[in-house]
């Protein structure tokens, strides 16, 4: 026992050294390591770029140079012996020119950008903590990356749960109920990660959440004439609040929204998506 407390201590301490400082985990450090090493690489490619094009720019201006002082010569020239035509002067104009020209925009000097990348671009990868159907207690169908479920072609109740564990904040998540049929049952809510897939999980003692013919369940029991109308086609969204240990339903079609609180005794952390299906063929896709 005493070696557990001592363990256990130890890890409360780097939970906290961690929670304060964030950046001094691992993968932060990897993060800079790259980025020190991309620096080196970018200076260290720079400076042989600057070298190249400094060798080069010196031996292009000693050539213009060589250049002027041959056209300098040929004007001293001419104007010593003051012999030359217009076809002379026109001539040593256009070389002038040339020159400017050349000393300004050198001849095939340029710079450009290799499209071969010199630095890695890092990647964070996280997690997908995009709500999912995962798991079932009957027959049932997941599509599109189980973002859909249908129910088989029996109308009997199916349990489905979410794949995430709630825990903390907050989350809303949006569902369409694609199809349901004139006397279909659903009902959305929450309940405990640890409680079982069952039947009829409605019931079960960790529930929380409303089905469509008006009725609210909460740990295990049920009242009606509270409940929330839904039909087939409507967008419903589901809030999910551990802050405030409650959820809330709301109908974006008849824009009605309906709370409950969590007794968090009754349905302990983690939290996970909880929805009963009755209706054959029931249709209900996560929307977002």
């Amino acid at each position: 026992m005493d070696q557990i407390e001592v363990t256990h201590d130890l890890f409360q301490q780097t939970l906290s050294q961690q929670m304060a400082e964030p950046q001094q985990q691992a993968l932060f450090k990897k993060i800079d390591e790259w980025e020190n090493e991309s620096i080196t690489k970018i200076k260290t490619m720079a400076e042989e770029s600057r070298s190249i094009l400094l060798q080069h720019t010196s031996g292009h201006l000693t050539e213009v140079k060589l250049k002027i002082e041959r056209l300098t010569n040929e004007l001293r020239q001419g104007k010593q012996s003051n012999d030359f035509t217009e076809i002379d002067l026109r001539e040593w104009e256009d070389k002038l020119k040339k020159l400017q020209e050349e000393l300004t925009h050198p001849n095939g000097f340029s710079v450009r950008l290799d499209s071969e990348m010199l630095v890695a671009k890092v990647r964070v990868d996280v997690p997908d903590s995009s709500e999912t159907f995962e798991r079932t207690f009957g027959n049932t169908t997941f599509e599109e990356g189980s973002k859909i479920v249908i129910k088989d072609s029996t109308s009997s109740h199916t349990e489905v749960r979410g794949k995430n564990e709630y825990t903390t904040g907050q989350r809303t998540l949006r569902f369409k109920v694609e199809q349901l049929g004139g006397n279909g049952w659903i009902a959305f809510g929450i309940m405990s990660q640890t409680t079982a897939l069952q039947q009829d999980s409605y019931r079960s003692q960790t529930s929380y959440g409303w089905s469509n013919r008006e009725q609210v369940y909460t740990a295990g029991s049920h009242a009606s004439g509270q409940g929330s109308e839904v039909i087939e086609n409507d967008t419903v969204s589901l809030l999910i609040d551990c802050e405030h240990q409650l959820i809330q339903l709301t109908n974006e079609r008849t824009n009605r929204t309906i709370k409950q609180a969590v007794d968090i005794s009754k349905c302990p952390f983690p939290w996970q998506l909880h929805i009963n299906l009755h209706q054959a063929l029931t249709r209900v896709r996560i929307i977002s």
